[in-house]
Parts: C-alpha cells; structure tokens; sequence
C-alpha cells in the first residue's frame, strides 16, 4: 500500500500541475486589453440644458477635441477629433446647433448638432500667406441662420441653408482679428492692429462692418499700448445697451470704456476705487482684468469682469457688475474674496430665458477645493468643500455651473487635467474625468517584483533558519498540503480555478480612484501586470496598471513659483530587485515655463518623493536628456544626463552628488552625445565628456568636440531617430536557404537623419560616435508638413520610414500612345520604405574587427525597397520579448484611429520579384507585392477608435511568445501580443478534464497494480 508521505506527494503533485494549467489558459489573454477614450484638457465648458430637460456639457478641449459629455455621468456622449493641425479657436452655441472656427492660416468654420454631434455647415478656406497667421473667429447672428466669421483676409456672412456665402469684405491686412460682436445691425471685428512701424505700439483695432451688406461702416483704433489678450482688458457685451471695450493702460489707475460703434472713437475714464474703497494706487497699477467664462448662447444684461489685486501680501479678487443709468455708465461691485489658487465664471441658470438669472461661481484650492454660488451680492446660496492634495492635479484652472432642478451643479477642471462635478453637501466629487494622459511626453515600464511561488512558500516554511522548529516545519508542511488539496477539490478539482490575473474590484469611492491608498505594488508570475509610468505635458506624473488601466499613484510637478512643468522625460532609475528592500525609483525631467530645468526623483511603488531634495529647479536649460550607463553608488541609482548646449556644452548629472561624479569618472570608455539633431538644424555635431584630470570629479562634465556633420546646402533636419537603449538581438547574421549567412551590420549608433530638401526629402545614416556617411538616399518629391508627417523606426539593423510622396508624370510617352495617356514615374501617395544594413554584400564574410567599433573602416552594404501605404499611420513602433527569439512584429498606430500589427516578414527588403526560389521558400521569403497589407484581422485594437496615436511602446513579459504593447497620444491602448504564436502557453483545445481523468486513472493504476507488481516479484524471486 502506498504510506501517508506518498499521498501527500500526490495531491501536491495534482494540486500545482492544475494550478499551472488555470494560469497558462490562452483565453486569458484578453483580460490585460483595455482602452481609454478622452478628449484632453478643456479650454471651455458651456453646461447646456436642452428642451427635454437633460443637461449637456459641450467642450473644446487642447487636443482639438469638440465633445458633448453626460452631466451626470462625465461619459462621452459624442466627441469629433479635428486634429493637431486644425486648432480650435472658437466655439458658440445658440439654441441646439454648435459653431466652431478652427484653423491655423487654413479656416473651417462648422456648425454642428448639438444633441447628435453631426456636421450640419462647412466652409473652409484655403491657406493665404498674405495674412497674420492665426486670425480667425465666427459668431452666430441673432436668429442662429446665418453665421459672420474671420476666415483668412476676409470677414464673411454664411447663410447655412444656402451652404454659401452672402458677402464677403477684405480686411486688407490691417490686423489679427479674433473677436466679433454682433449688435443691432452691425457686426464689430476686433483685432490686434498691424504694426508697420518699429515705434508703433500695441492697440486693438476696430472695424464695424453692415450685416445687411457686407459694406465697410467705420474702422479705428482703441486701447494704446493694449492688445485683445491682454490681461488689463476685456469686451464687454450687453443685451440691453450695446457691447463696450475696458481696458487700463500701462502706467495709469483708471479704467478706460469705449462703447463700440460710436461716431468718433470717444472713452470716458472710471476710478476703480469706487468698486473697491481699499484700493490705494499700488494695487491698481499692478491689478488685472479679465472677462469672466458664460454662456455663449446668452449676452446678458449687465457684463460682469473680475479684477485682481494684491494688498498686504494676499491676492483678491472682486466681480464687476457694469449698469447703466439712463445715459450714464456706472460700474459697482457684485462680490468680493480671496484670489489664491482660485477661478471665477459667470452662468445663467436657465439659457432658454429671454430673461435667465445669472450666477457667479468662485472656487478656490489650496489645502481643499471649496466653491461658492452667489445670486447676488450678498451672501453665497451655496457652498461646498472637498478635501483635496494639490499635489496630486494641481490648483482649480476653470469652472462652470449649471441646474439640476433647482440644485447647482459645480464643474472645476485642475491643472493637471482633473475635470470634476460637485453637488452641495457631497464630500466628494459626484464624477470626475482624468484627462491627464491625453497629454502624455513619455511613459516607462517598471517591472514589478513577482509573488513567490508555491515552491518558494514550501521552501520558505522548511528552512531552518526561518522556523528553528522541527515539530513547528511539520506542522507547517500539513497545514500547506491540506491547505492545498481543499483549494484544489473546491474549485472542481483544478477545471475552475482561477487564473493569476486577479480581478480588479471597483475602488470605494472618487477619491480612492484619484489617489489610491493601496498601489499597486506585486506583478504576477507571467510579467503581464506591470506599471507604466507617464510624463505629462500638465505636470502630472502617473503609474497605471498595464493589467486594468486602473491607477496606481499620482505626483504634481511643480516649480518653484508653484506652476505646472511640463514633463518631457522618464526613466526607470532603480529598478526592482529580487529579494531587495529598496523600493524602485523613477525620476521624471521636465521645463518649467521659464525654460528651466526641474527634476522630481520618485518611489516608483507610492509616487513619493524619495528625499526632501529629491525635486529641484536647477539653474540650467537643458537642451537633451539622456540615460546613462552608470549607477551612483551611493543611492543605487542610474544616472541621468543633462546637456546644455552653447559655447561651451556641457552635461550636467543627476543625481548630482560627489559619489555619482567619481564613478562616470572612474570609466575608462569616454560618454559620447550629439547636438544639432532637432527639426530645423543644418548641422549635427558630436561630442564625448570628458572629467579633468587631477581635480575633483564634479557634476558639471565639459563636452569636448569630436565631429561637425554639415547638411548639404538648401537642406535641414526634419527628424533625427536613433535606437532606444533596450534594443536586444538574438541573431547576429541572416541564415540563408544555401545555410550561408548573411552578417547583419549590428551599429548601436547608428542615426538615421531625414532633411527636407528642395524637390524631396535626403535620408542619411550617420555613426553618432564617428560622425562618419554611413550611407544616404534621395525620395525625389518627397513631402512633410504637419499633416503630412515623416515615420521612422530603427529595430536592430533595419530601418523602417514614411513619408508623402507627390506624384509626376513620365515625360515620355511611346510614338503609338496619345500623350495623355502618359504613366506616372513616382506614384503620389503614402510610401513605406525599409532598408536593412548588412556588414557585407557576400554570404559568410564579416569585417575585419571581432569587436565592433565606430571607428572602423567598414561601410555597412544597404538593401532597400519600398511600399505604398494604403492609410497613413500617425506612430511606429515594434514588439520586443525577453530573448528576442519571437520574430518582431511592425506596429502601425493609424491616422483611421486603429493599432495594426504586421509581421516581419513583410518588410523583408530581400522579398523576391518574381516566385521565390528553393533556397529563397526555405529561408522564408515571400513574393514581393507593392502595396503593405492592410489585413483587418491583424487589427490589435479591434473595434476600438484609438484616436491620435503618438506613440507606441512595447514591454517583454515573462513568456517568451508573449509581448505587452501600450499606444497613446489623444487615447490609450493596451493588449498583449503574439507574434510567433503562444508557442510556450497551452491551445484552447486542450482539456484539462481530459489531463485531470488521466491523471487520476494513471494513480488509480499505480494504487491497483503495485501491490500486484511486487507479489508478481516476490513469486519470481522464490522460484
């Protein structure tokens, strides 16, 4: 019979292998995919309740988003993304239609449905170089059927039931017009006047043309010294008696009003002192006005503006009403309070009213977001306070207000792209859409420490020196085994146990979601769940969960006057070890908003700061960040590189300590960089750091010249790409059909330089060392513009671009064809080149030097060809495994929206034109065809719109066949990916029932026959 010791063997045998199939099953997969639709930072909100009663939030947001939100839900009922090259720069609503005005030079004015998000009316118009570039807005007339817009030199009436115009009057240059206001029978476009002369200064320029005819009425100038952006003036605009300018001028405590459309351009001066009597005139030379965010749809009776001043060392802020009396214009205060952190709107709390009642909304953050209701001047109607970090999204940057019933509704968007509703008497947010991420620079992938296994856990309990007992070892070990064995016949005995992706649970409330009290802190067996760690152009530094999407930390970056940085880099700068007790660390770069320096170092597990000096606003600009291969000795951490380029370059360290100095100058291999590799250069130039001898190692290492790469003349640089640092190979050579090989030029300096050129666009391959032409290329009509981008990825010893490509006609044509039926020489379109970089032309040969050198005489053998890319793609990128022994796929992020994932055999420049060969079919080579594969079933994101894709980045797991794959830019996107086929995970049709009965037959056998076996033996040994 079998003892005790062997059954327990058994069901621990049992128990892990049914444990190992559970996590392994391939229809697991699609757990990690997730998506995350957004529409970036509002630039205005305009709250809207319809006929029906529901209340919509419309928006245009920094991302070029037009959007319609759920008030009470903060979902996406519909959003139209315009764009990176079509900035929106006006948005109106009247009634249930949506005007935009977007463009920069280029002009589109659309009107929009607001409940469906359709397009109703378009007219665009085409680019003029005559005019200031940024000029345009449109308004809608009194009646909502006609708009009068500023479309490129002109101002035109567009009736939108003709889809035409009515007339249309050049402005002739005189101004950059972003304003017009539309009143009685006269629109008034307003700008900031032309300077002809060096001496002139700012004004705001005026010109009052007839709706009815388009004719020309009056034009001149208000405001000297003043412009439309100013932040001491403001137009104002009055249901009642007309629409007026109010501006301060420099050097002056009163305020100027001018009513537009006056005969003569006449103003009458207004002492602030009589809205505010403890304003002294310090405060009124140093104080500002600005409008205050309302309706579009509604001019209300009496304008209100918000002036801010400082006295006694604290900033206030008081709400403006202007009023007047008969003839007479007068101006009294609506409300007062205190300024700091704080945004203040203007909202009628019912927009369909020929009469709304209008409301001024004050929200303030500084240790907690607190917000007031006023109706009057009197006391708030309604308040209200959340307990909120400002470390976490920075201060209150805009809010609106509108009704659900006869309860307020307060939305107040952060710094840092929190976009928040708030209801009286909650102590948090009812919703809130993060919008942070949309503005995502760079992101990083930490590695997270794995769970012990079950053999850790048994060889944990049975050590010694943890449990010095035996008897208490013994104990451990059943208690283990049982434990086991009940886990196992409980989830029917292995078919339904749960697999190792744990199911994320919803957090308790909005602010567990903002800033979880528990991050994520464990990765899983496989390396599936990691975090991903992004840099914001908001100041946001964020760690999501690469499983659920779910965040993990949150971190405000500021500067030293409290403002938002924008965070341009981020590196993995301790990363995490086994069975090591120091948490790993992330350090995020980024420039302040005078160009400065400011870097944070992390905890990469809590969003911490590791150090009260762990955050500075260094005294630099730097020009470049890179990652060095050096670690500081002292506080464990990689070393970051900070260049300033000038007279005298130079790379600054992080950290910058007397240990970290001493170790990069301790190596005997010299640190090379490069200047000069961004768009518009005409020169890239090398350098190597060096330390001076006989001093003491300092922080500041000079940059000493070692090459000058001159563009030809007429050209410049419109893109620099060189490798990442984490590229890995695991081949060295191409092995052919004949079991030849074919060396790879395996250069890690290489860069790839493209130039815009006249007539096309020049590629160069560069050592970034040496600074020696590896090797260039001419794409005769190649284009690039910001609608037009330029691609490139460089992976191992390929280079992949994109580009536009303007077609021509060959000139020549055979004496038996009509000369128009000529063939096009160059095809117009989108076209996808590859070039793959060989050490030589002939199988089997390598260069001279075992160890690679930049330095070498030897000149890389190029083969290239080209591709015509049926859809554009916006980003490029490349899947990557532990070993590199899965084949790589391409990764496209589409400008349709979609992440495509094409094999590498595609891009093989060695395809054959004609049927491949023997030698060619075993060596895996397929025909070539001219156009790439759009096949839909190798659309990663499948039915998700991923829009905007900027960039895509791709992370190893633990399996070998399995890579993580995350695109970002408007949206974001995660999923895993198999290239060569889940190789190491189990198929979906194997049967773990089948294993299982197998199992237990094969024990049920051994129980049965061993006894039978051993008596058989006896009988023969006595024999």
């Amino acid at each position: 019979m079998l003892g005790g010791r062997s059954l327990i063997h058994t069901a621990l045998a049992l128990t892990s292998l049914s444990t190992l199939v559970a996590g392994l099953f391939p229809d697991e997969a699609g757990r990690i995919d997730w998506y995350r639709a957004q529409i970036g930072a509002p630039m205005q909100l305009i709250p809207h309740t319809n006929a029906t009663g529901s209340t919509n939030i419309y928006t245009v947001t920094d991302r070029n988003v037009l959007a319609s939100l759920n008030s009470q839900t903060g979902d996406i009922v519909w959003r139209q993304v315009l764009g990176d090259t079509e900035p929106i720069q006006t948005l109106k609503l009247r009634g249930s239609q949506l005007l935009t005005h977007s463009g920069f030079n280029s002009s589109h004015v659309r009107v929009w449905d607001a409940h469906s998000g359709s397009l109703q009316f378009d007219y665009a118009k085409e680019p003029l170089r005559e005019f200031q570039a940024g000029s345009g807005t449109a308004e809608f007339l009194r009646d909502g059927s006609s708009v009068v817009a500023v479309v490129g030199d002109s101002v035109v009436r567009l009736d939108q039931a003709k889809s035409a115009p009515v007339w249309q009057t050049a402005l002739n240059q005189t101004g950059r017009y972003t304003r017009i206001v539309v009143q009685d029978k006269s629109a008034f476009v307003l700008g900031d006047a032309r300077l002809v002369k060096r001496k002139q200064t700012k004004r705001v320029h005026v010109i009052e043309v007839d709706l009815e005819s388009g004719l020309v009425k009056q034009q001149y100038d208000v405001a000297e010294g003043r412009g439309l952006g100013s932040s001491s003036l403001v137009v104002l605009e009055s249901r009642a008696y007309g629409a007026y300018v109010v501006w301060r001028e420099e050097k002056n405590i009163v305020w100027q009003v001018h009513r537009l459309g006056l005969p003569k351009p006449l103003w009458e001066p207004f002492h602030a002192k009589v809205v505010q009597v403890e304003l002294m005139p310090p405060e009124m030379l140093t104080s500002t006005i600005t409008e205050l965010d309302q309706d579009p749809g509604v001019v209300p009776e009496t304008p209100r503006f918000v002036m801010r001043y400082t006295k006694d060392d604290k900033q206030k802020a008081v709400v403006v009403e202007m009023f007047r009396k008969g003839d007479e214009l007068d101006m009294r205060k609506f409300v007062g309070f205190r300024a700091e952190g704080s945004a203040i709107s203007s909202h009628s709390s019912n927009s369909g009213s020929d009469a709304p009642e209008y409301s001024v909304l004050a929200a303030r953050s500084l240790d907690s977001l607190a917000w007031r209701v006023y109706r009057d001047n009197k006391k708030p109607t309604h308040t209200g306070e959340f307990k909120y970090d400002t470390q976490t999204y920075g201060a209150v940057k805009r809010t609106a207000l509108f009704y659900a019933g006869a309860e307020p509704r307060v939305l107040v968007q952060t710094q840092g792209g929190l976009l928040a509703a708030f209801a009286p008497g909650n102590s948090e947010p009812i919703w809130f859409r993060d919008e942070s991420l949309a503005h995502a620079n760079d992101m990083a992938f930490l590695e997270l420490q794995s769970p012990p296994s079950s053999a850790e856990k048994d060889a944990k309990a049975t050590d010694p020196e943890v449990v010095p007992s035996a008897m208490a070892r013994f104990v451990l070990r059943w208690i283990q085994t049982f434990t086991a064995l009940i886990d196992w016949t409980t989830s029917g005995f292995g078919l339904f146990a749960s697999s190792s992706e744990s199911i994320v649970l919803p957090p308790a409330s909005v602010a567990e979601a903002i800033a979880p009290a528990a991050p994520l802190v464990q990765g899983d067996h496989f390396g599936f769940r990691k975090l991903s760690v992004f840099g914001t152009s908001t100041g946001v530094v964020a760690a999501i969960n690469t499983q659920s999407g779910a965040r993990s930390w949150t971190f405000f970056v500021t500067d030293d006057v409290g403002a938002p940085v924008n965070v341009e880099k981020v590196f993995v700068t301790r990363r995490t070890q086994p069975l090591a007790t120091a948490s790993p660390l992330v350090t995020a770069v980024g420039r302040s908003a005078a160009g400065k320096t400011v870097v944070v170092t992390l905890d990469a597990l809590t969003g911490l700061p590791v150090d009260n000096a762990a955050q500075r606003t260094l005294s630099i600009k730097h020009t470049k960040v890179l990652a060095l291969p050096y670690t500081d000795p002292t506080s464990d951490q990689r070393l970051i590189g900070l260049v300033v380029d000038g007279d005298k370059p130079a790379m600054h360290l992080w950290p910058a300590t007397e240990t970290a100095a001493k170790e990069f100058c301790a190596s005997d291999k010299p640190f090379y960089f490069d200047l000069g590799d961004s768009a518009g250069s005409t020169q890239l130039r090398g350098y190597y750091a060096k330390c001076d001898s006989g001093e003491t190692p300092s922080a500041v290492i000079k940059g000493v010249a070692q090459f000058a790469f001159d563009l030809p003349a007429g050209e410049s640089l419109i893109k620099a790409v060189g490798y990442d640092g984490k590229e890995r190979t695991a081949l060295m050579g191409r092995v052919l059909g004949d079991r030849s090989v074919l060396y790879k030029y395996l250069n890690p300096h290489l860069l790839t330089l493209a130039t815009q050129r006249t007539g096309g666009i020049g590629i160069y391959f560069i050592d970034r060392v040496s600074g020696r032409l590896l090797h260039s290329a001419v794409h005769d009509q190649g284009q690039v513009s910001a609608s037009k981008p330029f691609l490139a990825l460089q992976t191992e010893s390929r280079v992949i671009y994109q580009f536009w490509q303007d077609g021509i006609p060959d000139s020549r044509s055979s004496a038996s064809n009509n000369s128009n039926n000529k063939r096009a020489r160059i095809a117009k379109g989108y076209v996808t080149v590859v070039a793959e970089l060989f050490e030589s032309d002939k199988p089997d040969t390598r260069g001279t030097s075992k160890e690679f050198s930049s330095f070498d005489v030897l000149m890389p053998h190029v083969i290239s060809t080209a591709f015509t890319a049926p859809e554009p793609a916006s980003a490029l990128g490349v899947t990557g495994t532990t070993s590199h022994i899965t084949t790589r796929d391409v990764l496209f992020g589409l400008q349709s929206s979609k992440l495509l994932s094409l094999p590498d055999q595609v891009f093989d420049p060695r395809r054959p034109k004609k049927a491949p060969t023997k030698d060619e079919e075993a060596e895996g080579l397929m025909s070539y065809g001219p156009l790439l594969p759009m096949d839909p079933k190798r659309v990663l994101s499948y039915s998700h719109s991923v829009a905007g894709i900027r960039t895509i980045r791709s992370a190893p797991t633990h399996l070998e066949s399995t890579s993580l794959v995350a695109a970002y830019g408007l949206d974001l996107f995660f999923t895993r990916t198999s290239p060569s086929g889940t190789f190491d995970q189990l198929s979906p049709s194997f049967s773990k029932i089948n294993l299982v009965v197998t199992t237990l037959a094969l024990t049920i056998g051994c129980v049965v026959g061993g006894p039978l076996v051993r008596r058989k033996a006896t009988k023969q040994a006595w024999a």
